[in-house]
């Protein structure tokens, strides 16, 4: 079929002509007329696929891409979609979709992008790739990024299991080609020296201007690093060159660390491409936009580019065609509407307004290389790969686990656990598979090296062991999840994991890396688990018996339960330790507890469980020594030797044996144990007992037989004439036995005698009839009932029982009877009538008897009840008399233990039971425990431990010498001393280098298996060791070799790595240690920062005449490693300085930092060749001067100069190298090479510009800045060198740079010399900042900082006339229109250049554009971070550019809302400036913030809620809120704006401020719109942090703010809404307190407006509050009474109280009768705390007394006496309404006025007076108080007088200092001394 005219229809211009020709393809294909291999070959027909989109109508786009993904699974369809750069246009095509769509473009991608294998090996992956393709036109229209959108962007990242695939793309200049491919054909050289030197420039200048994902975009560089790694041991130099690729490979993980935090960053993220990387762009902007630009304003009104600033001497033109030019605005200009118009087009961006040189790129295949790059997850693993095989080699561990750490760290930000189901990773499951087997060898080697080696290498296998395995546990923390182990860990793995669960020394030091051990082995090894399980219980059952032993020996009382529990757990591992003390400790224990009456059932009940499961362990040595100790025990309290003791005092220390259970087991089992020395003992004790009644109390006596009795039968089993214990067990059956007499009753001596008869010796049986006769023949009428027993009778009474010829009865078998049942149930009926004789019946029961040997009779019979009629019969044929039997103890009686059935011979087959003793436990299989090594290592660990106390103890009473090393290897506080020790009394260099290698790769280990469980810290244990003097003196000391200097390299890296541990508090000791030994020294380490290329630079040591050429260059390469590690060190401790509170550390911070300031300005020097590329100390000198001067003051304690000039003295020298390094370079030239010079001092710059506006807030520091001459041109650049850096290729970069402008322009003169530095573009330096801050791909950080810029900007005097043209300096801004001629100067021209920009639409845009939703943090990333900081290279001094933080994709709310705050500020300086046509724009953008407000007060609200619950738990913070002042100004200035232009203010509620300067015709749909949102103030408690405001700061400032005039405003919409109303009332309570401004603001009148009340004031308003709401005690009623309380003090508002009448209603309240609970709450409650209020003032007091019954009502009151006994934890009790009735009483009586009415009434006298018989100091107090103040100056005082003197002279005469205070005393006194005048 001829398909070209088909597919030449689908790139028609017509739509519909498309559209059918892609329907009848699609047709075609699905009806299988055409097949996909048909197509593939068609290249056109992919071309006219992808340039569908470009046409103005595109239907049918999901056909499209449906039929591109088909295609695309074919392998020649998908080449031939690269080839036409499909990736590239379905790039840009993405964000444009609907997401529906845009997931079938993902998935487009899958199909076109196969990730390579790890580390491609050749380039060449396609023959035809460098063909040039078909050039593709892109979508036109802007590409806008929705919240979803905003994420870190890379080329694939549609592999389900990858977290993060690759960075965006960043193309390189041919500079930087060639830079790269340099170095990486050097790493390939066989001169080792070559390699060595590359590696360390890599390390220390191109990574540190390189992005770090351009090594993995072009992996050339890592491969070869990577090889480098599997060099051979025996090659020369192999160890060293691994080495140094290690330390490049770590800071390759560092940096790509930093760049995935940058990407995630918020406050950086940038939707722009990166300008190099826009290929299409820049390669064919010639042949389509060859026209050039226009430059009129008014001819392009659609967004016109202004040229981009220049260098000097650089004046090339920017490329074209990205959206910004002649045809995107004519295309914008056919859109209508201002709003749709800015939403539909993103604003011009600086980098597009302005010149650009266009880059050389070279020739780079973009395609190949995006194929061939790596992503983050395929670098980890071939890291891993390729290092973790290192760690077997000796003494590795320290330097190969860092960069391990970091690849742990990058491959969790890279992968997810579903990397083990998908396949779309060729070969990452199984790499991932190897490098975990790899560490399982690796631990199996260092494991059996450390049992079997030399006591040198036994320390350093063991430590390489343990951090093996702790980074083998983090690692399957990262990737693998457990329910996903048992699939995937290679057995090797499996293995070791068993032994490190094992290993108890590495459990003890790391728990919770044990702890995760274990549960991987649960999943992968259940055996293993089980044997892990079962030796750490047989660990714990060790520790315990070691526990219980110290317990045991301790003085004083003891919790015998958790003795019990020991002893239980000791007992349990007595298969282990064989401990047998144990035993003798238990039964000690159980006598003791036993011993008293009155003791504890619980304690008795435990003992006794302890004790039989002693009697009965299966251990014969235990068994053995039970009862040993048990018959010591009884011969002790037994024992003739107690003769002379009293008897109570001993007997009852054998009371735990007298129960039955205790004796049944020693009577059933113990007399039966085949062990002699069991059964003997067993003998000897129950003989003891039986023999020593005399020996016994008679309750001890009487227990003993109580519990005998059940085991009477047991016992006759032994009974004999032949030993001594047979001859006591048949006296036990003797009627005439005086021993126990009464003890027995004569039925069970009968019993026992009948029992008698059935044993197997004739003398015992002989016995039991003599024990029986008397039986026989006492009974009344013996004679007469039964026969006389004379000889024969009685020699055969013996043998009655005894069976010559034993019958063994068998029954039938058989199924089948031969039996009838009719028959059989006759005979039953016989057997069972009553009325049938008696000797038929016994016939029928002899045939039953018959009848049952037949079994298959048998279930006839029991459905009849044949079992219970016998038993019925039985048991009436027993009671002849009528006695009750029980049933259940006459089938005891017949039923005997199994062992104790063949000492009797019984006539019939007796019922037996417990062939074992029920209370004999079954051990556990433990042998296998004893066998195993690791397991028997771990108990015997566990038990040496337990029994010496800890390892500490242990370790010093240890012989072994093997077993010392390998244990104190683990147990870090051994280790570290043994490291202090080592390195304390070394005698050399190497054992030093030893000892802090060790030390190092402790605190390594310590940070991997950091979760804040395991038992000891690194960092806490050291400090509890003196190392500093150690390290010290190798500190004080400058190196005089290079030995020295080799040493000192080490110590430093120690130092780093201790300080970078923890940003604790508790770090201030070593902080003042440290400073203290930098600041003292005479020589000081800070000048070993100058190096031995610095002029000022004072040589280490002296070199030698015959040094030969290996020897300088060993020496230059150990002064380099100093300088390196110097500088971290330094950027470390900086950065920990920012963390310390201490006041000593903090003042020798400032000197620290002056003189550190010092030294880095020598080393401030630009070599004479700026343009030479190998300056690796600049950059670190940049790191540190980047980390030096972001801390405050840092140049205020230098000695030798002022802090303005030496400020003046780094500008200049950083001027200098911004020009050296960016001027000369090109500017802003897209080569990477510089730019981690050119950044890190541009961020010095913006530090070192607020550090100079501190100290020089006037024009000298400008002038430096502003007038900078160049070492070697003369020439004066100005502002030159800073406008090209506002658009430069890196973020930060821009934003620093934007700083520094921002900072220039806080001063006229900054503006001017910004302002004549962009007179050469289009639009100045207005048009330059308005094109970045409303560029919406721009970064929020950017954007702010060109905000700053133009805020400082619109503080100029700006022109608006052309007569104050004429006459203003400031001409800024100008524009000209080339068309017309125009030239606009002022405000007219900001004017134009707002109305050019269509500002104010962009501004909405980016209102309703900001992020509003919730955002999350990483909240531990230390904890889950085990790689070592990166402060070696990134220092503090970062933190201003960047977040350390890692947000989720919903973390942009902080840096957005940011951005809009500061625009909107910018936005509310401009309105007053803007035209009467922008008004209404004005309102729409106003309106437009609503959502964003309401966010950010959603926020306040959290925040006031959390800070009111920190308040309510703890009162003093309200004082530590110091940082709420600022918001108490915001807040306050928000609720009292004025706008009388546009109209009145709103604010709904306290809760919800809506800063909205609109019409009031706005106001009611306003407050609809907050109804809409269902916005409340209950959701909104601002007021709790007002009212923190106001505690914390002057309420001065909420006076001046007129806040009582605008809640009056507010009134009514406060009573909507009692949440509010709440809140308003808690704020004026706290205005108001103890201010008497506060107080009279809220009583002044107010003037009737469209909301407030007419007229009255906001008191009125709260008085009716309070007398309108009904007595509920509701919380609005209980505040609006405080607040009335508060304003009850001052004097103005007392007089609205007295006019008004308000107090009048006080009067009706009912009075609580006499006797009553009546505390302080309630409505009586509230008004007597108002009166008291009140009644501290004269004027108040005259008041209260006006009201007419008012002192009879509260002498009522005061009468009424409340419940006392209540008092609160602090002593003291609630204030009830007695109380404040008395105060109030007691408050009248101080005025004149009052004394004679007070005087005159009997109640209140009465109620005066008997105060002073009160109980209660207080209220004596009052009494006498309120007495002398009456009879003060009064002069009548009546008949009073008698009754006053008689009282007061009584309480006068019990006064007791306990009780009365001084002012009651003082009160009497002066009474008695009135009362006698």
């Amino acid at each position: 079929m001829e398909l070209s005219p088909l597919i030449k229809k689908i790139g028609h211009s017509l739509a519909e002509i498309r559209v059918r020709a892609l329907k009848s393809i699609i047709c075609k294909l699905d009806h299988s007329l055409l097949s996909v291999s048909d197509l593939v070959q068609e290249k056109m027909l992919f071309v006219y696929l992808l340039e569908w989109f470009n046409f103005p109508e595109v239907p049918m786009q999901e056909e499209v891409l449906q039929l591109i993904s088909t295609l695309s699974k074919h392998p020649t369809a998908a080449q031939m979609l690269r080839d036409v750069g499909a990736v590239e246009f379905l790039t840009q095509l993405s964000p444009n979709v609907e997401p529906p769509l845009r997931a079938i473009i993902d998935g487009i991608f899958d199909l076109l992008f196969q990730l390579p294998e790890l580390l491609p090996a050749c380039p060449t992956i396609y023959s035809n790739i460098h063909q040039p393709p078909k050039v593709l036109t892109f979508p036109s229209q802007t590409i806008t990024f929705s919240e979803q959108d905003r994420t870190a962007k890379g080329v694939n990242n549609s592999v389900g299991c990858l977290k993060f695939s690759t960075f965006p793309w960043l193309a390189l200049t041919t500079t930087d080609q060639h830079i790269l491919s340099s170095n990486e054909s050097s790493l390939r050289s066989n001169n080792h020296n070559l390699v060595r030197t590359t590696c360390e420039l890599l390390r220390d200048v191109i990574m540190q201007d390189f992005p770090a994902e351009i090594f993995l975009q072009r992996p050339s560089i890592v491969q070869n690093l990577l090889s480098i790694l599997r060099l051979t041991p025996g090659e020369s130099e192999a160890g060293y060159l691994r080495l140094q690729a290690v330390a490049c490979l770590q800071q390759l993980c560092v940096g790509l660390r930093r760049r995935l935090r940058f990407h995630r960053d918020p406050s950086f993220y940038s939707a722009k491409e990166d300008p190099v990387s826009q290929n299409s762009s820049l390669s064919y902007s010639q042949e389509v936009h060859g026209g050039g630009a226009q430059r009129s304003l008014a001819s392009s009104p659609g967004g016109e580019c202004f040229p981009r600033p220049s260098v000097v001497g650089r004046n090339g033109q920017r490329p074209r065609g990205d959206g910004q030019d002649g045809d995107a605005a004519s295309n914008s200009s056919q859109r209508g509407g201002a709003a749709a118009q800015a939403s539909r087009q993103t604003a011009p961006s600086p980098a597009d307004a302005a010149q650009l040189e266009l880059p050389d790129l070279g020739v780079e295949d973009v395609l190949v290389l995006q194929l061939q790059q790596l992503s983050l997850a395929q670098f980890t693993v071939a890291t891993m790969e390729h290092a973790i095989p290192l760690l077997r080699t000796g003494r590795s561990e320290r330097f190969f686990l860092p960069l391990l750490c970091e690849a742990v760290v990058l491959l969790r930000d890279g992968v997810c656990d579903l990397v083990w189901d998908d396949t779309s990773l060729v070969g990452m499951e199984e790499k991932l598979k190897i490098t975990m087997e790899t560490l399982g060898d690796i631990m199996t080697y260092h494991e059996s090296c450390s049992s079997d080696c030399p006591e040198s290498s036994l320390v350093q296998h063991r430590l390489a062991y343990v951090a093996t395995a702790v980074f083998t546990i983090r690692l399957l923390q990262t990737i693998l999840p457990l329910e996903k182990a048992s699939g995937h860990l290679p057995e090797s793995a499996v293995a070791v994991l068993l032994s490190l669960c094992l290993d108890r020394p590495f459990s003890l030091a790391y728990p919770s890396m044990a702890e995760a051990a274990v549960a991987y082995l649960e999943q992968v090894n259940p055996e293993g688990h089980d044997l892990y399980r079962r030796t750490s219980r047989a660990a714990l059952w060790m520790e315990s018996t070691c526990m219980f032993l110290k317990e045991t020996q301790q003085q004083g009382d003891k919790n015998w339960l958790e003795l019990l529990e020991l002893a239980d757990q000791a007992i349990d591992g007595l298969p282990y330790h064989q401990h047998l003390p144990i035993v003798k400790e238990c039964i000690h224990i159980c006598s003791y507890l036993w011993k008293f009456e009155q003791a504890s059932p619980l304690l008795q009940t435990e003992s006794q469980r302890v004790l039989l499961k002693l009697l009965t362990h299966p251990l014969l040595p235990v068994k053995t020594e039970t009862y040993t100790c048990t018959l010591n025990v009884v011969k002790e309290c037994l024992g003739v030797q107690n003769v002379v003791k009293p008897v109570s005092s001993v007997c009852s220390g054998v009371n735990f044996l007298l129960h039955p259970k205790v004796l049944y087991q020693i009577s059933a089992f113990g007399l039966q144990d085949p062990i002699g020395k069991v059964n003997s003992a067993a003998k000897d004790i129950l003989l003891f007992l039986l023999k020593c009644p005399l020996m016994m109390t008679a309750s001890t006596w009487d227990r003993f037989n109580q519990a005998l009795y059940p085991v009477i039968p047991i016992l006759q089993s032994y009974a004999g004439t032949e030993d001594a214990l047979g001859n006591c067990v048949l006296l036990i059956s003797e009627v005439s036995n005086e021993v126990r007499d009464g003890v027995f009753p004569n039925t069970a001596k009968l019993r026992a005698a009948l029992r008698l008869l059935f044993t197997k010796e004739p003398e015992v049986r002989a016995a039991a009839v003599q024990h029986l006769l008397p039986h026989l023949t006492s009974v009344e009428g013996a004679t007469t009932v039964r026969p006389t027993l004379e000889g024969p009778v009685l020699s055969s009474l013996p043998s009655l029982f005894c069976l010559n010829n034993v019958l063994d009865i068998n029954l039938d078998s058989s199924d089948r009877s031969f039996l009838k049942v009719e028959s059989v149930e006759k005979l039953f009926s016989i057997f069972t009538s009553d009325t049938v004789d008696l000797t038929l019946r016994r016939s029928a029961a002899e045939q039953l008897a018959v009848v049952l040997q037949e079994t298959a009779m048998h279930p006839v019979l029991k459905s009849l009840g044949v079992t219970d009629k016998v038993i019925c019969f039985i048991t009436e044929s027993v009671n002849d008399h009528r006695k009750s039997m029980d049933l259940t103890t006459c089938s005891t009686l017949l039923s005997l233990p199994l062992l104790s059935l063949p000492r009797y011979s019984l006539p019939f087959q007796a019922a037996s039971h417990h062939a074992v003793s029920p209370y004999c436990s079954v051990l556990p299989p433990y042998s296998d425990l004893l066998s195993l090594t690791p397991a028997k290592e771990t108990l015997q660990l566990a038990w040496n431990t337990a029994w010496h106390s800890g390892i500490d103890n242990l370790l010093e009473e240890l012989l072994e010498q093997h077993m010392v090393l390998s244990l104190r290897a683990t147990h870090l506080p051994s280790s570290l001393q043994d490291c202090v020790q080592d390195i304390i009394m070394a005698a050399g260099h190497a054992s030093v280098t030893s000892a802090l290698s060790r030390l190092r790769l402790h605190l390594l280990i310590d940070r991997m298996a950091i979760t804040g469980t395991h038992t000891h810290s690194c960092r806490d244990t050291l400090r509890s060791l003196t190392w500093q003097p150690a390290i010290a003196r190798f500190v004080q000391v400058r190196p005089a070799c290079v030995e020295d200097e080799r040493l000192l390299v080490d110590v430093i890296a120690f130092l780093s790595a201790y300080f970078k541990q923890s940003h604790l508090g508790s770090e201030d000791k070593d902080l003042r240690w440290i400073l203290e030994l930098l600041l003292k020294q005479t020589n000081s380490l800070l000048d070993l920062l100058l190096g031995e290329d610095s002029p000022t630079h004072t040589p280490t040591h002296t070199a030698s005449q015959g040094e030969t050429e290996e020897l300088v260059e060993l020496r230059a390469q150990i002064n380099q490693r100093l300088q390196r590690e110097l500088t971290g060190f330094i950027n470390t401790l900086l950065h920990r300085l920012t963390h310390t509170t201490d006041r000593f550390c903090l003042a020798l911070t400032g000197p620290f930092e002056s003189q550190l300031a010092v030294r880095f300005l020598q080393c401030l020097r630009v070599s004479d060749a700026p343009r030479f590329y190998g300056l690796p100390s600049l950059e670190r000198n940049l790191l540190g001067m980047v980390s030096l001067t972001a801390q405050p003051g840092w140049s205020s304690h230098c000695p030798t100069m002022e802090p303005q000039s030496l400020c003046t003295k780094y500008l200049s020298g950083l001027l200098e190298v911004i020009s050296s390094f960016y001027v000369e370079w090109g500017g802003n030239s897209m080569s990477f090479m510089g730019k981690g010079v050119t950044k890190n001092a541009v961020i010095c710059l913006l530090h070192l510009s607020h550090e100079m506006m501190m100290w020089s807030p006037g024009l000298s520091w400008l002038r430096v800045v502003c007038g900078c001459e160049t070492a070697w041109t003369g020439s004066q650049l100005g502002l030159a060198w800073l406008i090209p850096l506002w658009v430069d290729r890196d973020p930060e970069v821009r934003f620093a740079s934007l700083g520094v402008g921002s900072a220039l322009s806080s001063v006229p003169s900054g503006c001017q010399s910004l302002s004549s530095s962009c007179q050469n573009i289009s639009g100045g330096l207005w048009g330059t900042l308005l094109n970045i801050l409303l560029d919406q791909q721009e970064s929020t950080m950017v954007r702010r900082e060109a905000v700053f810029i133009l805020q400082n900007l619109l503080v100029m005097p700006m022109p608006a006339t052309a007569d104050q043209v004429t006459d203003s300096t400031w001409q800024s801004p100008c524009v000209h229109d080339e068309s017309s001629g125009v030239c606009l100067v002022g405000l007219q021209a900001l004017q134009a250049l707002l109305y050019h920009c269509q500002f104010f639409q962009h501004t909405a845009l980016m209102a309703t554009a900001c992020y509003r939703g919730r955002y999350t943090f990483d909240l531990q990333p230390s904890a889950r971070d085990p790689g070592p900081q990166d402060s070696t290279t990134e220092g503090p001094g970062t933190a201003p550019v960047h977040s350390s933080v890692s947000l989720s994709n919903g973390g942009r709310l902080e840096s957005d809302t940011k951005g809009v705050i500061s625009c909107f500020h910018l936005v509310g300086n401009i309105y007053p400036l803007t035209l009467p046509q922008d008004v209404c724009t004005y309102q729409f953008v106003c309106v437009s913030l609503v959502p964003q407000v309401l966010t950010l007060l959603k926020f306040l609200s959290s925040f006031s809620k959390f800070l009111k619950s920190c308040f309510i738990l703890s009162s003093d913070l309200i004082g530590q809120m110091d940082f709420l002042k600022p918001l108490l100004a915001n807040l306050f200035t928000v609720l009292t704006l004025d706008t009388k232009d546009l109209g009145k203010n709103l604010a709904f509620g306290i809760g919800m401020i809506l800063n909205l300067t609109v019409d009031t015709t706005y106001v009611v749909s306003y407050c609809q719109l907050a109804c809409v949102h269902n916005i409340t103030s209950k959701d909104y408690p601002i007021g709790w942090i007002l009212c923190v405001c106001v505690c914390v700061s002057p309420q001065a400032v909420a006076t001046d703010c007129r806040l009582a005039a605008v809640l009056h405003a507010l009134w009514p919409w406060f009573l909507l809404d009692d949440a509010a109303m709440e809140a308003v009332l808690e704020l004026l309570c706290v205005y108001t307190a103890n201010c008497t401004t506060a107080c009279s603001s809220l009583c002044c009148g107010l003037a009737s407006g469209p909301r407030g009340p007419p007229g009255g004031s906001l008191m009125h308003c709260v008085m009716k509050l309070a007398s309108g709401v009904a007595p509920d005690n509701s919380p609005v009623q209980q505040l609006a009474f405080s607040l009335l309380a508060n304003l009850a003090i001052n004097k103005d508002c007392k007089g609205v109280l007295h006019k008004s009448n308000f107090l009048q209603p006080f009067l009706s309240l009912p009075v609580p009768k006499p006797g009553s609970k009546t505390g302080a709450g309630g409505l009586l409650g509230l008004w007597l705390r108002l009166l008291l209020s009140v009644s501290f003032g004269e004027d108040g007091q005259l008041s209260v007394l006006r009201l007419t019954g008012a002192l009879d009502l509260l002498a009522d009151l005061a009468t009424t006496q409340p419940q006392r006994h209540r008092h609160y934890s602090n002593g003291s009790r609630p204030i009830t309404t007695t109380d404040n009735a008395l105060l109030i009483l007691h408050n009248v009586c101080f005025s004149s006025a009052n004394k004679p009415k007070v005087l005159a009434n009997d109640k209140a006298m009465r109620v005066l007076v008997s105060c002073l018989d009160s109980k209660e100091a207080e209220v004596r107090s009052i009494g006498a108080s309120a007495l002398w103040a009456l009879l003060h100056n009064y002069q009548k005082k009546g008949k009073t007088r008698h009754v006053l003197k008689m009282f007061v002279s009584q309480s006068y005469a019990e006064k007791n200092p306990d009780i009365m205070n001084t002012y009651l005393l003082k009160c009497l006194e002066n009474l008695i001394q009135l009362l006698n005048t």
